[in-house]
């Protein structure tokens, strides 16, 4: 319903290079994206949650605004942006936002533009998510930090999505009134099962199958 179709320009565009290593360059050309400010949040009380991400400038800011207004929670989520922001503008996202994720990098990257520590920064949000790769991720909240296993990958394929499958987590779990421990479990989950398969969406699960995968790294249900 609310694609806006601009027949003068590509769709956004990135080639990403990926060593033996799981380290990746991406070569990006925003085309469309970058007149994302053309779309406004819809006034709709059927939007329970957002998430503000990699977009044009000023639609970011546009957006994080519209949903704050409006009352509707959202994760900050700059990854690959986050350059485009001056550390005044990231504090700016943080007033507005209910959480914030970033990857090890960009965590580093908004201690040095703000001026913050991590800390710090979880004291401005309900919950601060940092992704750490293999080595699983923390979630600041309520003065805690929380340690979020990985789940053991059956093969490692392709590394490239397993970011925003953590954050669908992140968002399933938030929509469904789950504690951190467990947001923080299924968020890591959807990561290990997008990294055994190559490509971004190739991945199918029932979720029974997933529950079962659940209970087999975790030794818990949800």
């Amino acid at each position: 319903r609310y694609i806006k179709v601009l027949d003068d320009h590509y769709t956004g565009q990135a080639y990403i290079t990926t060593d033996e290593d799981d380290n990746q360059i991406t070569a990006f050309h925003p085309g469309a994206m970058n007149f994302s400010h053309l779309n406004d949040v819809p006034s709709t009380s059927e939007i329970r949650i957002g998430i503000v991400s990699p977009d044009g400038k000023q639609g970011m800011q546009q957006h994080a605004r519209q949903l704050a207004e409006q009352g509707i929670p959202f994760i900050f989520d700059p990854g690959q942006g986050m350059p485009m922001f001056s550390g005044e503008e990231l504090l700016d996202f943080l007033e507005l936002a209910d959480y914030a994720t970033f990857n090890d990098y960009e965590s580093e990257l908004m201690q040095q533009r703000t001026g913050l520590s991590l800390e710090q920064i979880a004291e401005k949000v309900e919950a601060l998510i940092i992704t750490l790769g293999s080595k699983g991720s923390k979630i600041y909240t309520e003065g805690r930090c929380l340690e979020i296993p990985v789940a053991t990958p059956k093969q490692v394929l392709d590394p490239t999505g397993c970011g925003d499958a953590y954050r669908a987590g992140l968002l399933y779990g938030l929509l469904n009134d789950y504690d951190w421990d467990v947001t923080g479990r299924i968020a890591s989950l959807l990561g290990t099962i997008k990294i055994e398969h190559h490509g971004t969406q190739n991945h199918v699960f029932s979720m029974t199958e997933f529950k079962e995968r659940y209970f087999e790294a975790f030794g818990s249900s949800f």
